[in-house]
């Protein structure tokens, strides 16, 4: 039972820190979206971290059924 309770701890740790990245990122995609145009590294930071939100997205989903939260 203790190590139910420190799993679901720890899934309720990762949770939060994915959510916050989740806004991380963003907030960081919001900026790179108010430039009237991007050089070619900010292009590619852009498509890096539209991957990624998606990514962190799908495992907000993940844990949150695992969890019974809502996303």
């Amino acid at each position: 039972m203790e190590k139910v309770l420190e799993d679901a701890a720890h899934s309720s740790l990762e949770l939060d820190g994915l959510k916050q990245r989740h806004r991380d990122l963003e907030k960081r995609l919001a900026a790179l979206d108010r430039h009237l145009s991007l050089t070619t590294a900010e292009q590619t930071e852009r498509a890096r971290l539209k991957k990624e939100k998606l990514q962190v997205k799908d495992r907000i989903h993940a844990l949150s059924s695992v969890l019974g939260q809502a996303p």
